[in-house]
C-alpha cells in the first residue's frame, strides 16, 4: 500500500489501482501516452503538454519514494462535476433550469439568503456600494463613472456551460471574470510573462533531459556537451587562462630627466619666439593746427613743411 496525494494506492503485481471508479480517468493510450493505470501518467513535460492541449484537467500523485505521477481525469466526468457544483448554485439562478442562466444581481441577490454561502464577499460589497450609489442619485462627480455591479462570467467553456466565476462588471472588463480576463489579453507583456512561466514550468524537466543525455548518450560529444551545460547552469564555470607578463621598460633616471628638459626647453623657446617685440617700427606724424593752418611734424620733431623743396617766385605767380 502507498500514499498517494492523500489517496490509497494499491499495487498488485507492479500494477496501481485506485479507488474512484475507471469511469471518472481518461483514456490516456488515445493521446499517445503511456499510461502506468487507467488515468494515470508520470509527470513529464511531454505529458503536461499534451494535456494541455487536450484540455484535459489533472491531479499530481506523490508517491513515497518521491516519484511524481498525474490522475487525469475525463471530459465527461469533469462537466458531471461542474454540473453537480452548478446545482448547488441554482438559488442564485435568475432561471434554474437554465445551466447558463445570469446570477441574480441587486437587492434579488441580497435578499436570498443562499447568497450568504454561495457568492463571495467582495460581489456583495461591491452590490452593496452600488445599491448606495442608486439611492444617492448617482456619483458625487460628475466626472466620476458609476460603480459596476458584478454578475456571471459569460465566457462558456467547451464543454458548454458557462464559467460560474463572478465578473467584476466594470466595462473594461467586457463580461468576463478575472480568470477569463487574463486568457483573452494579447498584450506584449503578457505574451511574455505567460512564456516566462511555461519556461520555468519546463526547467525541471530540462535538467532531467540534460542528466539523461549525460548518462545514457551513446555520442562521447553529447554526453560532454550535456555534462558542460549542467556545469555552467549550476555555476561552475571552465577555467580562463590569463596573461600575467608585465613588459617594464627601465631606463636611467638621468635619461628621463634629460629628455623632460629638453622639452621644456623646446617649449620656452617657442613661447618666446611668440612674444619678441617687432622692430620694423613706421615713424607717425603729428598734425598741430596754428592759425588756420595745419603744422605736420614728423615723429622726429621736423616740421614736415621743412622737408619740402623750396617754392620760386615764379612759381608762386
Amino acid at each position: 500500500m502507498l500514499e498517494l496525494n492523500g489517496e490509497t494506492v494499491a499495487v498488485d503485481d507492479g500494477k496501481l489501482r485506485l479507488d474512484d471508479p475507471l469511469a471518472d480517468r481518461a483514456d490516456l493510450s488515445a493521446l499517445g501516452i503511456d499510461e502506468l493505470e487507467r488515468g494515470v501518467c508520470e509527470d513529464t513535460f511531454e505529458n503536461r503538454a499534451i494535456l494541455r492541449r487536450s484540455r484535459l484537467i489533472w491531479e499530481p500523485l506523490y508517491t513515497s519514494d518521491g516519484s511524481r505521477l498525474l490522475k487525469v481525469r475525463s471530459a465527461e466526468s469533469i462537466k458531471e462535476r461542474r454540473i453537480q457544483s452548478l446545482a448547488e448554485k441554482r438559488p442564485i439562478l435568475v432561471n434554474g433550469s437554465d445551466n447558463n442562466s445570469d446570477y441574480l444581481t441587486g437587492l434579488d441577490l441580497l435578499a436570498e439568503e443562499a447568497t450568504d454561502y454561495l457568492v463571495p464577499p467582495w460581489v456583495i460589497h461591491a452590490t452593496r456600494l452600488y445599491l448606495k450609489e442608486q439611492e444617492d442619485g448617482g456619483p458625487p462627480s460628475p466626472k466620476r463613472q458609476p460603480l459596476a455591479q458584478p454578475h456571471r462570467c459569460r465566457y462558456i467553456k467547451d464543454d458548454g456551460i458557462r464559467c460560474m466565476l463572478w465578473g467584476s462588471g466594470r466595462p473594461k472588463d467586457d463580461g468576463l471574470c478575472r480568470v477569463h480576463l487574463r486568457s483573452v489579453k494579447h498584450k506584449t507583456s503578457d505574451d511574455i510573462e505567460r512564456a516566462r512561466e511555461k519556461l520555468m514550468q519546463a526547467a525541471p524537466y530540462a535538467v532531467d533531459k540534460l542528466e539523461e543525455l549525460m548518462e545514457t548518450a551513446e555520442s562521447e560529444p553529447v554526453k560532454l556537451k550535456a555534462a558542460t551545460e549542467i556545469l555552467d547552469r549550476a555555476g561552475v564555470r571552465g577555467g580562463i587562462e590569463v596573461d600575467t607578463t608585465l613588459n617594464v621598460d627601465v631606463r636611467p633616471a638621468a635619461q628621463v630627466i634629460a629628455e623632460r628638459l629638453d622639452r621644456l626647453a623646446a617649449s620656452a623657446i617657442q613661447a618666446a619666439a611668440k612674444l619678441a617685440p617687432d622692430n620694423s617700427v613706421v615713424d607717425a606724424e603729428v598734425v598741430l593746427e596754428v592759425e588756420g593752418q595745419q603744422e605736420t611734424k614728423t615723429f622726429n620733431g621736423e616740421s614736415k613743411d621743412q622737408q619740402r623743396p623750396a617754392v620760386t617766385n615764379q612759381e608762386e605767380n
